[in-house]
């Protein structure tokens, strides 16, 4: 057993063998191996109707684990009952031995389960007769009075490693165990007919099971490659990472996360780091009824990590029964570095940058720069600097921090120039320097390049909002939502641009989407300001202005030295008609380093202020900034 803590639980377990098999694998090896191909197929099909789990194949035996004794039972007589059929097909009929017990277990990070409960199950197992399903007494205290169960006492019996533990044969009626395994046979074909027909799935954050849990950074990485490139399959919505990963460590079943995040599919995993090895164990589950679709283990080196990462999503395309265009094939998983020293530090810079905080922009600054100088090609390294550089250039308004920005992004598309990332990384760079036709170019090759980079859009809009063109940046944000539909920020965006364009039927709908979609965030993520920074404002064009005040303090709890969040305060304000407080609360966000540039000429929200000398000397201060 692992040497390293695992997490543990009480579940019902069965082992089932064949009986026979090993004499019957020396006489005729291939009706031997048939045997072991219909326990599987049945166990599969058999466990998954009873809400169990397949742990894992030894050979011809099978341990299988379920949430109750009842359902351990019942699928263990059902497969019983079905393999006894299904065996003949094999030449010969076969039996199974299958013993239930009830344990506390240790779960391994990919899955498989250690300790005295599966040992005890095992030894049960071995003790019972050709077709017979024997549970332990604690089993039969679970379940004796409970209705379509028969049980023989066998007496207590001696087993290596357990002791004397008390045996009970059991059988259970035919209808209930007929109509399950009709059950389990209908669902499995149900499953194979919507293979094909599945449009959405969730890429959840892979659980860090490294000895000293520390590689968090390693396993949203690869949790967050296979989301983009799932993403970018025509016809297949992956919500976005903020939104599957809040889910970390949530309790709440497969079902009620589909129902959430809408879709109907959902991919999980754990990684684990030893050294130069690495494991990972994914699984796809269907959101409907939380039956898995698809799992597998890569036990590999760390240099494979890359291998790895397109083989999952490779394979999640086929479990989904989609195809690849030749498109598609091209933006797919394509790492820009060979280093799995440099990729840790780029993953580690991309977990510190979406914090956005100038702190943490600052530390992924520094985490890119160890990346790029361990390898001095690797574009997406350098892309990810040149962000970098451009938030720290609107916190702290540095000439230099503007000139590293420019140099990395035109470094990351000298050595790729066909990454669309490295051109929305240099759009942003020439926008904040007030360059928006050179932006413009930038942003809409990043488009061309990758139709599917929400970031192209989104932050294209609002170089062009910033810019004054108000019509094309509300055409962008309304593309963004197409790109990516749970977001919030371009739906609210959006609501502002057809505001200022006074299509105000348009942008009262707006206002209402915009306030569905931030309602639907907040229950994923309730401790984020941003949110109800921004959401304060769309409350009060929608004349909820109660509300408005609380999100707004709500914001103002959770960040109250955060640049924008004084800023959207100062804009709330305004809409409120509170003029001299408002634009106290815009010297406070300006003070604290905001960094709207233009973007305050064409803001809507300070339209009762446009006119006040003290906003008019606002404007004029950060123009000349």
């Amino acid at each position: 057993m692992p040497k390293t803590s695992l997490h543990h639980h009480l579940v019902a377990l069965w082992f089932a063998d064949i009986a026979g098999y090993s004499a019957r694998a020396a006489e005729d090896e291939r009706g031997a191996l048939q045997l072991v191909e219909i326990l599987q197929a049945l166990s599969r099909s058999t466990v998954q109707c009873y809400e169990g789990r397949v742990v894992k194949f030894l050979g011809d035996a099978v341990l299988a684990e379920f949430p109750s004794t009842e359902l351990a039972v019942r699928a263990a007589a059902a497969l019983s009952q079905q393999y006894a059929e299904q065996s003949a097909k094999s030449g010969r009929v076969h039996d199974l031995r299958i013993g239930v017990h009830i344990g506390d277990v240790a779960v391994d990070f990919d899955g498989d389960l250690y300790g005295d409960g599966v040992n005890a199950t095992a030894r049960i197992e071995a003790a019972v007769d050709p077709g017979q399903v024997v549970v332990s007494e604690d089993v039969w205290r679970q379940i004796r009075g409970r209705e379509g169960f028969r049980f023989e006492p066998l007496g207590d019996k001696t087993l290596k490693g357990v002791g004397s533990i008390g045996l009970y044969a059991v059988t259970v009626e035919d209808s209930a165990t007929t109509r399950s395994v009709s059950d389990a046979e209908t669902k499995t074909q149900r499953g194979e007919q919507r293979k094909g027909k599945i449009r959405s799935i969730a890429v959840l954050p892979f659980a860090d099971l490294s000895a000293e849990g520390d590689q968090e950074h390693f396993s949203d990485g690869v949790a967050e490659e296979i989301l983009n490139a799932l993403s970018k399959i025509g016809g297949l919505r992956v919500p976005a990472r903020t939104s599957c990963f809040a889910f970390r460590g949530a309790s709440l079943d497969a079902r009620e996360i589909g129902q959430r995040l809408a879709v109907e599919t959902l991919l999980d995993g754990s990684i684990r780091k030893v050294g130069k090895r690495v494991r990972v164990g994914v699984q796809l589950v269907d959101a409907g009824n939380g039956y898995q679709l698809w799992s597998e283990r890569f036990d590999r080196e760390i240099e494979d990590i890359f291998a790895i990462q397109d083989e999952i999503a490779r394979r999640v395309v086929e479990a989904l029964g989609l195809a690849l265009t030749e498109r598609e094939e091209c933006r797919f998983l394509k790492p820009s570095t060979t280093s799995v020293e440099a990729y840790e530090f780029y993953l580690r810079g991309r977990k510190l940058f979406h914090k956005w905080t100038r702190q943490s922009v600052e530390f992924a600054r520094q985490m890119f720069e160890r990346a790029v100088k361990i390898d001095p090609e690797f574009a997406a390294a350098w892309a990810g600097l040149a962000n970098t550089y451009v938030d720290l250039f609107r916190w702290g308004r540095k000439p230099r921090d503007l000139e590293e920005a420019q140099h990395a992004s035109e470094h990351a598309l000298k050595l790729e120039p066909h990454l669309a990332e490295a051109y929305v990384s240099a759009g942003q760079a020439l926008a904040i320097q007030r360059r928006y036709a050179e932006a413009a170019t930038a942003f809409d090759r990043a488009i061309e390049l990758d139709p599917t980079v929400f970031d192209a859009y989104y932050l294209y809009g609002r170089v062009l909002f910033e810019s004054g063109d108000i019509e094309k940046a509300a055409k962008l944000f309304e593309k963004a939502q197409g790109a990516r539909p749970e977001d919030y920020e371009s739906r609210t965006l959006m609501a502002q641009a057809l505001t200022q364009l006074g299509r105000q039927d348009e942008a009262r709908r707006a206002n209402e989407l915009a306030v569905e979609a931030i309602e639907k965030y907040l229950e994923l993520t309730p401790d984020e300001a941003r949110p109800y920074s921004l959401g304060a404002s769309v409350l009060i064009r929608l004349g909820e202005t109660e509300r408005s005040k609380g999100w707004t303090e709500q914001a103002m709890t959770l960040a109250p030295s955060d640049p924008l969040i004084l800023y959207n305060a100062a804009c709330n304000l305004a809409l409120l008609g509170q003029s001299e407080r408002a634009l106290d609360g815009l010297e406070r966000a300006i003070k604290a380093g905001v960094a709207v540039g233009d973007w305050i000429t064409h803001d809507p929200d300070f339209e009762s202020v446009r006119n006040h000398p003290r906003f008019q000397a606002i404007v004029k201060r950060i123009a000349a900034s």
